[in-house]
Parts: structure tokens; sequence; C-alpha cells
């Protein structure tokens, strides 16, 4: 629903119900809750006729008992209280269906005021004539009735014109209400697609991360179980906790940071199965708070794609790893030799840079402004500089 415009759309309306003193409505608007029915159904729904007839109703009796003079002819204050209710009724009418929807909820505010000083001043004109010619007929039909005065007139049209604030102010307050009510409705129902669709997000990549590991794993077992067959069973061995840990913990929102180290330190030690004679790997992992969480499997793909493009060549090839910890904020830097891709096929088709991407992606859907992410690459060394904020 259009409701507010720029500017105005979050100050104005709030002015007015605070000017009023019905402020308490949009707090109440804040807090509203679904299962309150009865408070909905009073605020949300649209008046009945038989609701608005009753208003009229008592509309009619307060002109006819307080704001006329009792000392008149009951005729004509029967007639003067009927047409003033009619002219009410109708200027109401305008008022509610066309002025506050079109001019004054939609920041048109002297554009509302001008017209609804001209709907006075016409109304208030024809109203005049009228009782005026009603004033001159009862004097010619009924000479002995007892004619109201001057002052009568101008009590009775001013009560009048208090019923018609009166039906406009209950409306505005009433339609003010609702309308809240609506936003915040839409806003809750937008932060729920959201939420769904950050959580749809997360599935999704860490689905993508999923088959990428186990598909370099299995590579690297299918390798190592021609050459010794011992340690192929360390390795099965190690990859079953490894998988255990990412179908069981990983569906979590957050892991603890030990474990989450514990999980690349067992993988760093697969891969120390499968580069015995040449792992230049360097480690610094200083954080071991069990206190501390992280998103799960955050940082295992920066090491991941280390090992994947960084370890090819036994001689030169290394990997530095450093993981340290200030309070909540974690640093984390890996710095790796570069490769030649060229030479493996399924790394040349893939590139590093969907393990990395999906990575981004990740931080930007759970950390969003927490964290600084820097990748540099100078085609023989490749860094990666990471802070989060894991407050």
């Amino acid at each position: 629903m259009q409701y507010f415009h720029s500017g105005w759309r979050n100050c104005c309306l709030h002015k007015i119900l605070a000017a009023i003193g019905y402020d308490t409505f949009y707090i109440l608007s804040l807090n509203y809750d679904m299962d309150d029915q009865k408070l909905y159904n009073i605020f949300t729904k649209r008046s009945s006729w038989a609701m608005q007839l009753l208003y009229w109703l008592f509309a009619a009796l307060l002109l006819f008992f307080i704001f006329s003079n009792r000392n008149y002819d009951f005729q004509i204050r029967i007639i003067l209280v009927s047409l003033l209710i009619v002219a009410s009724y109708f200027i109401t009418l305008l008022i509610n269906n066309y002025l506050i929807p079109r001019y004054l909820f939609e920041a048109k505010i002297f554009l509302f005021t001008y017209i609804l000083l001209a709907v006075i001043v016409v109304t208030l004109w024809i109203i005049s004539i009228s009782v005026f010619l009603i004033l001159i007929y009862s004097a010619l039909t009924l000479p002995n009735a007892i004619v109201p005065q001057r002052d009568d007139i101008v009590i009775l049209i001013a009560g009048n014109y208090l019923i018609v604030i009166l039906a406009a102010v209950i409306h505005f307050i009433k339609e003010s209400y609702r309308r809240l009510i609506e936003k915040n409705d839409i806003e809750k129902q937008k932060q729920l697609t959201e939420l769904k669709l950050k959580e749809a997000n997360l599935k999704l990549l860490q689905g993508q991360i999923h088959p990428h590991f186990l598909f370099n794993m299995l590579n690297n077992l299918y390798g190592l179980v021609k050459e010794n067959t011992d340690s192929s069973r360390d390795v099965i061995m190690k990859l079953s906790e490894l998988l255990d840990y990412m179908l069981y913990e990983c569906d979590k929102p957050n892991v603890s940071l030990k474990n989450e180290i514990k999980f690349i330190s067992n993988y760093i030690e697969l891969e120390r199965i499968r580069h015995d004679e040449s792992f230049n790997v360097m480690l610094n992992f200083s954080a071991n708070n069990n206190d501390i969480e992280i998103a799960p499997l955050i940082l295992f793909p920066f090491v991941e794609n280390a090992f994947k493009h960084g370890f090819h060549d036994p001689e030169t090839s290394f990997i530095h790893i450093d993981l340290e910890l200030n309070g909540k904020k974690l640093h984390f830097k890996i710095e790796n030799s570069v490769s030649d891709t060229k030479k493996d096929r399924y790394l040349n088709q893939e590139g590093k840079g969907i393990g990395h991407r999906n990575s981004r992606e990740r931080l930007e859907l759970v950390y969003k402004d927490k964290f600084q992410l820097n990748m540099s690459d100078d085609k023989k060394i490749y860094k990666v500089d990471l802070e989060i904020d894991l407050n």
C-alpha cells in the first residue's frame, strides 16, 4: 500500500496524532498482536450502517437538546435539526472519503487546509440561506410561532460543525490506526520473506561447499589407496569425522569456534597424509575460546582453496595460515603460493573464483557490515585477509 510519501511518511502523521493526543495509537500498532481480535475488529473493519445510524441519531439528539433553544417552536426545531443533520452527514462524507485520504494522507497539507476552508465557507453559506428561508416560511405560515433569534442560529450551526469535526477526527484516528497496522503487517511479512530468502541462500551456498569438498577429498583418497593402504584407512576415518561434523553441526546457525578450528585442523591433517613428503604448511591457531561462536564453514573454503590452488609444486608450494582472536574480533589470514592450474583439467575448469565468491556471499548474508575481506594475487602469492566482528 502506498501510504506515506517521502519526508512526510515517517513523521507527519505521527505529529498530527501527537497534536491531538493520540500518539499512543502508533505505539500500540508497533506492538500489535493478531491474537487481539477485538481490537483488530474495532479499528480495522469499516463502520457498519448500524454504527453510522447510531452516531447520527446521537448527533441529532445532541443538536436538538443541547444546541437548540427550547423556547422557540417545536416544529421549527425539528425542521432545523433535520436540515443540519443532513448537511452534516454530506459534509462528513466529503471530508472522510475525499479530503482526508486524497490530501491529508498524501501529505498535501496546504491543499487539504485550503479545500477544507472552502468547504466550510460554501456549506456555511448554503446552510445560512436555507435556515433564513425556513424562518421566513415559518413566520408566514405560523404567525404565532416563536422563531429562533440570531444567537440561537449561531449556536445551532456551531454545534453542527462540532459534530462534523468530531466525526472527521474519529474517522481520521481509526483510518490512521488501520493503515499503521497494515503497514506493520506488510513490514513483518517483508522481514519474514527476507529471512526465508536468507536461509535459502545460506542453504544453497552451503550445498555448493559440500559437494565441492567431497569431490576433492574423493580424488585425494583415490590416489592414496593405490599408494598406501594403511594411510587410506586413516584418511577414511578422518573423512568420516569431517562428514559427521558437516552433516550434524553445520545445519546450526552458529557453531563453536573451537570445533570449527578442529574441523579445519582435521582437513589439514588429511592433506598432510596426502602430501607427506612435501608439506610446507605453517599454522598459527591462537584462537581457542569455547565461548566464541561462528557461522559454520565460513573459513573453510579459504583453506580448501589454498590447498587446491596453491599446493601443486612440491619444491615451491607453501601455505601459511594465521588465526587470532582479540576479544570477539577474529583475524584470519592465509598466504599460499600460486600454482599453474593449466596442468590440472579440473582446476582449470573451475578456477578459484567460485569458492571465494560463495564465501563472500555468505559473509555478507551472515555478518553484513561486521566483516572486512581483502584478497590479492600477484601471480606468485595469493593472500586472504579476513576480519570478523563476532559480537
